[in-house]
């Protein structure tokens, strides 16, 4: 997947975001303190830093990680980005360059833990917006995605003789055979699904599941499970056995588990 499917922005776009940036800031800053060149000067030399955390993140840490689904690399990688585009970039244009010419004050150490930090702080800044803008555009696409999903599932159960669903796993799209199907877990925002031969993560709730499942042959003994009626081996008013797993019967239940297993 790429991010510019999401993004899909014309460069005149960027460009307009970029220039009303500078100008809000220098707005902000130039009422303070009255001097509004200034301002812009040092809004427009801190740009570069904020080009390569914004344009790193959206068409690299983004696509290979965000969208594959690794969250704890994503915002270690994210967090490297910042911090390198702040101390090897900003801080020496800041300290080198801008304190000299557009600056009140002279900081005597590069390495100063409130420059850093200030500095750290100042270049986040700027991803906020275009960075929160990608992250709703990609949750309105896998939403979109997974109501369409939803929708051929329905479509596939009512015309297909041999059953199967599509599950969306990370960057794939899985075919499941009904007739594979053992369990089904509930993971908190996931859910497991475990045929004869794999185990397949997917984001989506358990509920959602029930709907597009047939009740003939699929049952919801639990809050957390759905348990496929042709591998139950026994059954007690606790617990069902299926292919070596004992899944528990939650006590809403209990009178329909009862219904449909001793009919």
């Amino acid at each position: 997947m790429n991010t510019k499917n999401y993004l899909n922005l014309k460069l005149e776009v960027h460009i307009l975001y970029w220039i009303a940036f500078l100008l809000f800031f220098t707005l902000i800053w130039g009422t303070y303190d009255n001097d509004y060149e200034r301002n812009f000067m040092i809004q427009l030399f801190s740009l570069p830093s904020r080009l390569v955390l914004v344009y790193g993140t959206l068409f690299y840490l983004f696509p290979k990680l965000l969208l594959q689904e690794k969250y704890l690399k994503f915002i270690l990688y994210y967090t490297l980005l910042l911090v390198t585009t702040s101390f090897v970039i900003q801080r020496p244009i800041i300290f080198y360059f801008i304190q000299n010419y557009y600056l009140p004050f002279q900081s005597t150490s590069f390495f100063a833990a409130t420059e850093l930090m200030n500095t750290v702080i100042d270049v986040n800044l700027a991803a906020i917006i275009p960075l929160g803008y990608a992250f709703i555009k990609i949750w309105q696409n896998s939403r979109a995605k997974n109501t369409l999903l939803q929708r051929q599932n329905h479509v596939l159960l009512e015309e297909k003789e041999d059953k199967f669903i599509y599950l969306r796993s990370k960057s794939q799209v899985n075919k499941i055979l009904l007739k594979d199907i053992v369990y089904i877990e509930s993971l908190k925002n996931y859910i497991k699904v475990n045929t004869i031969d794999d185990e397949i993560m997917c984001h989506k709730s358990i509920s959602s599941m029930q709907e597009i499942l047939p009740a003939k042959t699929f049952l919801r003994v639990h809050r957390s499970f759905i348990v496929s009626l042709n591998f139950i081996n026994s059954f007690s008013s606790k617990i069902v056995n299926l292919k070596g797993n004992s899944i528990p019967i939650g006590r809403k239940y209990r009178d329909s588990v009862k219904e449909v297993l001793e009919v």
